[in-house]
């Protein structure tokens, strides 16, 4: 007896998709690259749709439109989001990518990014193809950062904890944003080919509640919203889940305008000054560690944040970057291994009065480069020296050190 097979014939991609060798997402009644070029979609199996759709068609289509986007203030307007052609360039990136030194990006292109034609469910994810690749030289200096950015969800949920988020910071109070963060961060870890449509839906509410909340006051509840909203968009990217301008801009635009807010309640320190500290009182010395812990923490993801904006950038194909040499911003934190690790007050206070750290000031690593040991440089240091010197000119210098990086 022959089964005769109930499932519908598959779709074809329209003419314009074919024509241009490109991924069709099949939407009806246009696609959604015919509708950002305002040009006649046909299908193989369909009569074309008279009119080319309108602007808002295409904004009511994505599901997005630049009116639910929060504006900022003239002066916070970044070119980042300066391309309207965001469908074709916003991709995942693809197994392409250049590597230096068997550094690969390692990224798996997940089947379940096709369009997924569920019955009577509105639920899709839309066909995506690679971000540009790096060429070899900016792939020597960027591939570690974004090895760490793309571990960064599991490391959140395993260790509490990022080279930018100091363990000690969320040990007594989580607030909601880091709560809901750390949740889809759990999510995201166990998304398979099954599920991650579902997934990725769940963290797109979680994204656009934190976007609809005001913007807090307290220096831990505005830390918390840029660490939540850096973990959104580092899980959409490395997903292959950047799918509007609209949602993208905003939520670039509210991490960028909410770790500028963190500047009226932040101290940055001076390389010259005094480091003495000695344990004769717990009590103070546990205060100032959580102080320092909540500081560091905030300058760092300050720092991180205008970083992984100009790695995006360069992702994206907008390169050459023009740097400054600092990211664009005036800026101090500490380099020390031994500081940001210790596991104690205690530790905290003899790391502080006993051992050498530094201050990083503008991101001038020359003190680092001289007098600084291997041991002395953690995660962050260690990503920020790779995009300095190139992978291969911070393996030298740990080896004139006497280490392995």
């Amino acid at each position: 007896m022959v089964r005769v097979s109930s499932a519908p014939p598959r779709r074809k991609s329209c003419g314009a998709c074919v024509a241009a060798k490109r991924r069709c997402d099949l939407a009806v009644p246009s696609c959604s690259r015919c509708l950002q070029r305002k040009v006649l979609c046909v299908y193989p199996e369909r009569q074309p749709s008279a009119n080319p759709p309108s602007t808002g068609a295409m904004e009511s289509h994505n599901g997005c439109s630049q009116a639910g986007a929060p504006t900022l203030p003239v002066h916070m307007e970044n070119p980042l989001f300066g391309q309207p052609d965001i469908i074709d360039i916003l991709q995942p990136m693809g197994s392409e990518w250049n590597s230096i030194n068997d550094l690969q990006a390692d990224i798996p292109v997940d089947p379940s990014w096709d369009l997924l034609l569920l019955p009577k469910f509105e639920l899709a994810m839309p066909r995506t193809k690679p971000l540009t690749p790096l060429s070899e030289i900016v792939a020597s200096k960027l591939q570690f950062a974004v090895d760490v950015l793309k571990n960064a969800p599991s490391m959140m949920v395993l260790e509490t904890q990022l080279p930018w988020c100091h363990p000690q910071l969320y040990k007594k109070y989580m607030p909601r944003a880091m709560q809901d963060a750390f949740s889809c961060c759990s999510m995201y870890m166990s998304r398979n080919e099954t599920n991650t449509p579902v997934i990725m839906s769940l963290l797109d509410a979680r994204t656009e509640d934190l976007l609809s909340t005001p913007q807090p006051t307290t220096l831990i509840e505005l830390l918390a919203r840029a660490h939540a909203l850096l973990l959104y968009q580092i899980m959409r990217l490395f997903a292959g889940d950047v799918r509007s301008y609209a949602t993208a801009n905003s939520l670039f635009g509210t991490l960028e305008s909410t770790v500028v807010a963190l500047c009226d309640s932040l101290y940055f320190p001076d390389p010259s000054e005094s480091t003495e500290l000695l344990p004769l009182s717990m009590d103070p010395i546990i205060e100032f560690w959580e102080w320092w812990a909540l500081q560091e923490s905030a300058r760092r993801t300050m720092l991180l944040t205008f970083y992984f904006i100009q790695i995006y950038k360069v992702l994206r194909g907008d390169i050459p970057v023009h740097c400054d040499g600092k990211l664009g911003l005036s800026h101090s934190w500490y380099l020390s291994a031994q500081l940001w690790n210790s596991q104690s007050a205690f530790d905290f206070a003899v790391a502080w009065a006993e051992k050498d750290h530094f201050v990083v000031r503008d991101l001038d690593f020359t003190a680092i480069l001289e007098n600084a040991q291997p041991d002395d440089v953690d995660l962050f240091g260690r990503m920020l020296m790779v995009t300095l010197l190139g992978i291969d000119g911070a393996k030298a210098w740990f080896y004139a050190k006497g280490a392995i990086m």
